[in-house]
Parts: C-alpha cells; sequence; structure tokens
C-alpha cells in the first residue's frame, strides 16, 4: 500500500534527477516555480467551481442550438412560466454565458508584487549622507 508520503518522496526524487542543472543554478526560484504549478493542478482552484449548467449551454452554443432551445431543455415548464419569468431566465442565462467567456475581470488585471531596487534604496541613503 502507497502511501502520499512516499509518493511525494518519489516524486522529489525524480524532480532532482531530471531537473539538477536547474536546482543548482536556483534552489529557491526552482521551488517556487514547483509549487506554483502543482498548485495550479490540484483542487481547491482560485473562483468560484464552474456551474454544470453553464458548461451544458455553452455545449449546446458550439452546437448551435437557440437560447430558447436551451431554456426549454435546462428549465422545466418553461412554456408555462409568465413573460418575465422566461424574460429574466433567458437574462440570467445570457449574462451567465457572456460572463463565462469573458473571463474573471481578476484574472486580468492582477499585477506581479515588484520587489523595491536595492540601488533605490542605496541613492536615498547616500543623499541623506550628502545632506549631513
Amino acid at each position: 500500500m502507497k502511501s502520499l508520503a512516499r509518493d511525494v518522496c518519489d516524486f522529489v526524487e525524480q524532480l532532482q534527477r531530471n531537473y539538477a542543472s536547474d536546482l543548482a543554478r536556483d534552489a529557491r526560484g526552482f521551488k517556487k516555480q514547483v509549487v506554483t504549478l502543482i498548485r495550479r493542478e490540484l483542487p481547491p482552484r482560485r473562483g468560484r467551481p464552474n456551474d454544470p449548467r453553464i458548461d451544458a449551454a455553452l455545449e449546446m452554443i458550439q452546437q448551435g442550438k437557440s437560447m430558447k432551445e436551451i431554456l426549454r431543455c435546462q428549465i422545466p415548464d418553461f412554456q408555462q412560466m409568465d413573460t418575465y419569468g422566461r424574460y429574466l431566465a433567458e437574462k440570467g442565462l445570457r449574462t451567465a454565458i457572456a460572463r463565462r467567456r469573458r473571463g474573471s475581470p481578476a484574472r486580468k488585471h492582477r499585477h506581479k508584487r515588484t520587489r523595491q531596487n536595492p540601488a533605490h534604496l542605496a541613492q536615498s541613503d547616500n543623499a541623506a549622507d550628502l545632506r549631513g
């Protein structure tokens, strides 16, 4: 019977064999990259999980089905709903699909944090020294 700890040790040994030069060059950067890639592949992922109904609707759209056909398939008694209820259901589905297609705004505008330039800090210290 395998354990998680043994599997992780095997994985680390494989990384050390296959990427020895990268590890020797920048151990901290290599580890950071490995951890980032592992986090990206394992759940939980960032954000809200996908709604299977939206996934199905997107698939139906790709098959060429109209919005009304999709709504009839997904919402029981869609035809018996009043006009305003059908309007709200269609608007909600269109909004959800548009949001999924364009992606999360947070993903698009995320910036990396930058470290302060040590030379910049040294310049400010030198300026203070010059002022006396």
